[in-house]
C-alpha cells in the first residue's frame, strides 16, 4: 500500500513539474514578445535562466504546494452561450483598449490598436469604430513632435463641455520611454497638444484623466517586463499622479496593476498578480482607504457605468502566457460585471479563446457588449439580453 501511495505521489509531482517547466518556458516567451533585453541588457538572459532553472522550478513547486491557487488547479468552467456573439475583423492589430466617444456625431468607439507580435508590423493607431455601421477607420494624427514612437496602450477620454481630449500611453521600449500623449479629439483627426514624460513612467499600463488637470497612471511593474516580478508575484507595481506640473507616487505594493478607472472620488484598480479588484478614495490628490472589492482572476482594463463596472479576466494564466508566445494557442476570456458599491461580480460572457482570445477590455453600447483583445485583429460583439 505504501509503495502504491509513493508511486502515485511521484506521478503527481512529475505532472506538476512538467507543467511548471512549461510555465517557465512560456514566461520566457512573454519576455521575448514584450522586451528585447532583460535588466537593461546588462545580464545574459539564457545564462541566468540556465543557472537559475533548478531554483526557479523548486520555488514554483513550493509556492504551488503551499499556496495553491484555485484558478490554476480548478477544472475549466463551461462557456456561456455565444449564439448571440460574433467576431468583427478590423484592419489593425491588438485592439487592447476601448473608450466610447458619445459626443461625436455619430457616436463611436475609439480603439487603441498596436501590433505586439514579432510577425506583425510595428504598427500603432487610434481607430474609430461606428457600432451602428460596423465601419472601422484610422484617425489621422497631427502636430506630433518629430521622432515620437507611437505604440499605444491604455487610453482615457476626458470630456470638458464640447472639448474632448484623449490621453494615450505610448511605449518606446528601444529608448526606454513611455510617455502619456495628449490629443484634442476632432471628428476626423487627433491633434497632439502635449507629450508628458517622466522617470516615474516606467511601465505604465492604464490611466485616468480628470477635469482638474490631474492624471492617475498605474505602473504594472517596477521594471518593465520583469520576469522575477511575474514568477514570484512581487507587489512592485504602483500608481503615480500628475498634478499638472509634476509626477508623484500615490500608491505602492500592487501586484501588476493592469486596470485603473475612476468615478468621482472612487478609483478602482485590477491587480493581475494578486487577483484582486481594489477600491481607493481619491481626495485632495491622495489615494487612501484601499479596500478589496472582490476577487478577479487576472483582471485587466476597467470601464465604469452607473451602478457597476466592467472588467475582463485572464482566468487561465498558463494558457494566457502560452497565447502571448503564439497566436495558435488561444487564451480563455471572461467579461465580468461588478456591482457597485457591493462588489458582487457576475460573469456576462465567457469563451474558451476561439471567439476572442485574451480579452483585455469591454464596453457596453446600447444592447451590445463590445470587447477588445491584446494581440489579434478582431473585436467581440455580443448581444445582451
Amino acid at each position: 500500500m505504501i509503495v502504491v501511495v509513493v508511486v502515485v505521489v511521484m506521478m503527481v509531482m512529475m505532472v506538476v513539474i512538467v507543467e511548471l517547466v512549461e510555465m517557465v518556458e512560456m514566461v520566457e516567451m512573454v519576455e521575448m514578445v514584450l522586451v528585447d533585453k532583460w535588466i537593461g541588457g546588462c545580464v545574459d538572459v539564457s545564462r541566468v535562466t540556465r543557472h537559475a532553472s533548478r531554483f526557479t522550478l523548486s520555488a514554483l513547486f513550493l509556492i504551488l504546494l503551499l499556496s495553491p491557487s484555485p484558478h490554476l488547479l480548478s477544472s475549466p468552467s463551461p462557456s456561456l452561450p455565444v449564439s448571440k456573439s460574433h467576431s468583427l475583423q478590423i484592419s489593425g492589430y491588438g485592439p487592447e483598449d476601448l473608450v466610447i466617444d458619445s459626443l461625436n456625431n455619430p457616436p463611436r468607439i475609439l480603439i487603441s490598436s498596436c501590433g505586439r507580435r514579432d510577425e506583425y508590423p510595428a504598427w500603432g493607431e487610434i481607430q474609430a469604430y461606428d457600432p451602428e455601421t460596423g465601419k472601422v477607420e484610422n484617425l489621422k494624427r497631427v502636430n506630433e513632435p518629430e521622432g515620437l514612437v507611437f505604440r499605444p496602450h491604455g487610453i482615457s477620454l476626458l470630456v470638458s463641455g464640447p472639448v474632448r481630449h484623449l490621453f494615450v500611453i505610448s511605449h518606446d521600449d528601444a529608448a526606454g520611454k513611455h510617455p502619456v500623449v495628449v490629443y484634442r479629439v476632432e471628428p476626423d483627426r487627433l491633434v497632439c497638444e502635449r507629450v508628458l514624460e517622466d522617470p516615474l513612467l516606467v511601465s505604465p499600463n492604464a490611466l485616468q484623466a480628470y477635469p482638474d488637470g490631474s492624471i492617475l497612471v498605474c505602473n504594472d511593474a517596477a521594471k518593465r517586463g520583469s520576469m522575477v516580478e511575474k514568477i514570484f508575484r512581487q507587489k512592485k507595481g504602483n500608481i503615480i499622479r500628475f498634478d499638472g506640473k509634476q509626477w508623484t507616487i500615490v500608491a505602492t505594493r500592487l501586484g501588476m496593476p493592469a486596470g485603473l478607472a475612476g468615478s468621482g472620488n472612487d478609483v478602482y484598480v485590477c491587480t493581475s498578480l494578486e487577483n484582486r479588484l481594489y477600491r481607493f478614495r481619491y481626495v485632495n490628490g491622495t489615494l487612501t482607504g484601499k479596500k478589496v472589492l472582490c476577487k478577479i482572476n487576472g483582471g485587466d482594463n476597467i470601464r465604469i457605468y452607473p451602478g457597476f463596472l466592467l472588467t475582463t479576466s485572464h482566468f487561465k494564466p498558463i494558457r494566457f502566457i502560452g497565447h502571448v508566445g503564439s497566436k495558435d494557442k488561444p487564451s480563455p476570456s471572461r467579461i465580468v460585471k461588478v456591482n457597485l458599491p457591493s462588489g458582487n461580480p457576475q460573469i456576462l460572457f465567457e469563451d474558451d479563446g476561439r471567439m476572442i482570445s485574451a480579452a483585455s477590455v469591454a464596453v457596453i453600447w446600447k444592447n451590445k457588449l463590445i470587447a477588445g483583445q491584446i494581440f489579434e485583429s478582431n473585436l467581440l460583439i455580443h448581444e445582451l439580453d
